[in-house]
């Protein structure tokens, strides 16, 4: 579904998203393993970043083992990519507890579909904040629900708000109240994070702030411009109305605690 360069793109943002999240400065205890056919995200010390991600058709005894590698008191999810499905494989999905959740759709914009900018409304700006308005970033987080001890802030901050993670939010009225996030690698980026403080909704922030990461990607000398959305989700009509293209679906499988 996604060529090795891609996959490589994906990894470094999980291992960045790893390092990041506010929610604990506990040290990261990531590991991640390839395979043939699947690669494995182990981490105990974050609840949500522990996955398997399956590209092929897999041995299941191999499936079987790679499981204890993970804490049974954590959430595990499972994606599986076209390619991988099986019956034998919802099989053994389900009677390991697992249920299928949603698809995931991996969605790629390039300069050659590059289409037109988006009308917005012109009380709409979009500004991208450099570190030095990395507290400023803290506060609008904040009004999305994000908490965080100052000592894990003090530990994260130099991550928010640089070249490799930019930061843009957007102004109603001169109001900051929407935010988004894109992650640089290489001549890569791949959309992250987007909020919008309810009150402001419907009026088309998500949009402008769309439109602002994708020019600000290739205006920076990124080629390929990335995403993930659910499928048939309002995210993936936005990107598709930019002239993102879809490059594959996965399954995705969760067991939950």
């Amino acid at each position: 579904m996604q060529d090795q360069r891609v996959q490589e793109v994906y990894n470094s943002y999980f291992i960045f998203n790893n390092e990041r999240t506010l929610s604990t400065d506990t040290p990261s205890e990531l590991s991640v393993t390839d395979s043939i056919s699947f690669t494995t995200y182990v981490d105990k010390t974050r609840r949500y970043d522990n996955q398997i991600v399956i590209r092929d058709i897999c041995n299941l005894e191999s499936l079987e083992s790679s499981l204890g590698l993970f804490d049974i008191s954590l959430p595990l999810e499972i994606s599986v990519e076209p390619k991988a499905t099986t019956p034998e494989l919802d099989s053994w999905l389900s009677s390991h507890e697992f249920t299928k959740v949603f698809e995931h759709e991996f969605l790629q914009l390039t300069q050659e579909s590059l289409q037109g900018s988006k009308d917005s409304s012109n009380a709409i700006n979009v500004e991208v904040w450099g570190h030095s308005r990395v507290e400023d970033f803290l506060s609008l987080l904040k009004t999305s629900g994000v908490s965080c001890s100052e000592e894990t802030w003090l530990k994260k901050r130099s991550l928010y708000c640089t070249e490799k993670f930019r930061c843009y939010v957007a102004f109603v009225n001169g109001i900051p109240c929407a935010w988004a996030t894109c992650f640089f690698e290489s001549k890569y980026a791949i959309l992250a994070n987007a909020y919008t403080q309810e009150e402001f909704r419907g009026r088309g922030c998500q949009k402008a702030l769309l439109d602002a990461r994708k020019k600000d990607a290739f205006d920076n000398g990124i080629e390929v411009l990335l995403t993930d959305v659910e499928l048939n989700s309002t995210s993936s009509r936005n990107c598709k109305s930019f002239g993102f293209t879809s490059v594959g679906v996965k399954n995705v499988w969760c067991r939950e605690i």
